[in-house]
């Protein structure tokens, strides 16, 4: 089986169960990459990995100053 190398938003937020708008919000920070390819938003499997990895961080910085 093939490994996904992008996915639409949509199939992003099914996959990682963020809300709509979380994604969105994580999207116009710029704190999630994507890119577009006509109309649609498009987002690679590296930003989806590098965006978790971030959240991953700031969950370790937070418990360790709590």
């Amino acid at each position: 089986m093939q490994e996904q190398l992008a996915y639409t938003v949509e199939q992003f937020i099914g996959a990682t169960k963020v809300g709509r708008t979380k994604a969105y919000e994580e999207i116009a920070s710029g704190r999630l990459a994507t890119y577009k390819v006509g109309r649609r938003r498009y987002i690679s499997a590296h930003a989806a990995a590098d965006w978790q990895r971030k959240l991953e961080a700031e969950a370790l910085r937070e418990s360790a100053t709590a």
